[in-house]
């Protein structure tokens, strides 16, 4: 089914969600980060999975650390700055990066 953001959090809080996969939870990031910014939103997340899982009756895949760091990894999509730590500004601002698809100079990209 395809939910707007409002919905989605809302099936995923009210335990009505009917599956809830990969994509899913980094979605719930990215909302929740946006909404709640940083710390609560990796409490939210982590709660909210955690019931997920045990309402599943799998409370074992439930993985914590897991969680938290798909959290910050989602977070880092939404800083403007994120590219960064992976291009220079003279690359990044070049014509050539412009036109066409140009390899970080100063870290790879994961």
């Amino acid at each position: 089914m395809d939910y707007t953001d409002a919905e989605f959090v809302a099936a995923f809080e009210s335990g009505t969600i009917e599956s809830f996969r990969h994509a899913d939870h980094i979605r719930l990031a990215l909302i929740y980060v946006q909404r709640h910014g940083m710390p609560e939103a990796e409490a939210r997340v982590a709660a909210g999975i955690r019931q997920f899982a045990t309402k599943a009756g799998q409370p074992g895949k439930y993985h914590h650390t897991m969680t938290i760091a798909w959290v910050r990894l989602a977070a880092r999509l939404l800083d403007k700055g994120a590219l960064s730590a992976y291009y220079s500004e003279e690359v990044l601002s070049s014509e050539r990066a412009r036109r066409e698809w140009v390899e970080p100079d100063l870290a790879v990209l994961p």
